[in-house]
This record gives C-alpha cells, sequence and structure tokens, in this order.
C-alpha cells in the first residue's frame, strides 16, 4: 500500500493505493485535511491504520522544515520509507523549461508530468489554488514556461484590505454568468473569476502560438487541464475562445508522483 500526499502551502491532500503486480493502481481510499498542521494532531486518518502503508510519496511546497516534520510523524507511526518528490531536468519524457529546476514549484511539475503520462499531446496545465499557475506543455514533453497569478480568495483579500466600499460577500456557482456587474457585489464577484479566464485566454494564445504546425494547416487547440481547489468552478465558467478538450482532474499532482524523482528524508 503506498500512501500519497499533496501538501499544499495552507491545507493538504492524501490518497492511498493498491498497486498489483503489473503496475496498475487503485485508489482505495482518499481525503483532505482541514488548514493547520495535521501531522501534530493526535489522531491520522482510520484508513491509514487500516490499510497501513508500507510507502509515502509525497509532493510538498510548504518548505523544508515541514518536509521534516511530516516525514518523523509517518516514520514513528509506519516505520515506512517517506520519499518526497523533487524537480529535475528531465523527467519520464518531460522537459523542464527553467534553467534553475528548483525554482520551480513541485506541484506545478508533478502536474505537468501527470499531463503527460495521460497524454503526450500539448496542454495547458491550470491549478486553481491559492495562486493561480498556468503552465505550458508543449510537443514532445518540452515545459515551454509558465505564469502565476494571484487566486481568487488572494484577489478577493487583496481588494478588502486596500479599499472600503468593495467588501463584499462571495457569491460564486458553478456555470455563472460573467455579465458586467449591475451592483458593487456583482461587480466584485463576476470580476474575480474575469481576470482568471482572462489569464487561461491569453496564456492558451501563447502555446497556440509556440507550436509548429504543418504547413496550411490549423494548429489543433491544445488539452486544458485544470486541477485545485477552485478549477471545477473556473473551468465550469463560459469563455470566449475556442478551447480543446477540457477535463477536471483534482488529483493530477498526486498523480505526478508515480512519474517524479523521489527523494528519501
Amino acid at each position: 500500500m503506498i500512501l500519497e500526499l499533496d501538501q499544499g502551502n495552507t491545507r493538504g491532500k492524501w490518497r492511498l493505493l493498491r498497486v498489483a503486480p503489473a503496475g496498475a493502481s487503485q485508489v482505495v481510499a482518499r481525503g483532505a485535511f482541514a488548514p493547520g498542521p495535521w501531522w501534530s494532531a493526535e489522531h491520522l486518518p482510520d484508513a491509514w491504520f487500516q490499510h497501513r502503508p508500507v510507502q509515502v510519496r509525497c509532493g510538498n511546497v510548504a518548505g523544508a522544515q515541514v518536509a521534516h516534520q511530516i516525514a518523523t510523524r509517518l516514520k514513528q507511526e509506519f516505520a515506512a520509507p517517506v520519499a518526497f518528490a523533487q524537480v529535475s531536468p528531465a523527467c519520464a519524457g518531460v522537459t523542464c523549461a527553467y534553467q534553475e529546476v528548483g525554482r520551480l514549484g513541485v506541484d506545478r511539475w508533478l502536474a505537468i508530468l501527470a499531463a503527460y503520462a495521460r497524454d503526450n499531446s500539448p496542454a495547458l496545465v491550470v491549478d486553481c489554488g491559492s495562486a493561480i499557475t498556468l503552465d505550458l506543455l508543449g510537443e514532445g514533453g518540452q515545459h515551454l514556461g509558465g505564469y502565476i497569478v494571484p487566486g481568487l480568495g488572494l484577489m478577493r483579500r487583496a481588494l478588502y484590505s486596500d479599499t472600503d466600499a468593495v467588501k463584499v460577500d462571495e457569491v460564486f456557482s458553478r456555470g455563472m454568468s460573467l455579465a458586467p456587474g449591475m451592483n458593487t457585489e456583482q461587480a466584485v464577484n463576476h470580476g474575480l473569476p474575469l481576470m482568471a479566464l482572462g489569464a487561461i485566454e491569453m496564456a492558451q494564445r501563447e502555446l497556440l502560438r509556440q507550436l509548429p504546425s504543418a504547413q496550411g494547416a490549423e494548429v489543433a487547440a491544445p488539452r486544458l487541464l485544470f486541477t485545485g481547489g477552485d478549477g471545477p468552478f473556473i473551468a465550469s465558467l463560459p469563455q470566449s475562445y475556442d478551447r480543446g478538450a477540457v477535463e477536471v482532474l483534482d488529483e493530477l499532482v498526486m498523480e505526478g508522483l508515480a512519474f517524479a524523482d523521489l527523494e528519501e528524508v
């Protein structure tokens, strides 16, 4: 049994995998933690003790100290090796665009690896969490770089901290209209996701621009993969541009753990 962890800046997710001899895997349990240091809690998820892991692999963006604390707690509980994903210049058919690969967030790298493993055609990988990251995956597994913009919550808190008249409640629903607001509440609640969609549209245009095309042939729209807490909401919104196949993949980062270089702590 393998325990996989996706530890973000504020919260973590997990799943337990049963791996068959042929290499196929089955998720037997999954869950998410409330914000905070779950590794210090008195009780860990019951499923972890019901299906005791013999291996732990983790994607962690919360820093080295958190990695050490996670590894210490899990080794105490399960005596299992705990390994953390590392960004590398090339891995599993994907080449990293960053010259200093250690500066690329490992969550972004894992999502890119998983996107390529699912289908080696070009894709725009959009992770909608505390920040919204957009990574361009080109032909032949070439990572073409990406963008980082504030997530919906960060954008809202920026308005709250530096303005007074736009402190309005969040009113989001899947598939909602983004028509110009007829009051301040609408203007804010339509404007924030509109900014996210604008970033996605421009990133997709840039990816299309960089893709090679056969003479006289139109380049097909690349896949658009959403993950992260706000991924299902952003993916549901009406968009004016031509987009390729759209998928919402909640566990895309954890999927990438099967392909990444791992370092035991």
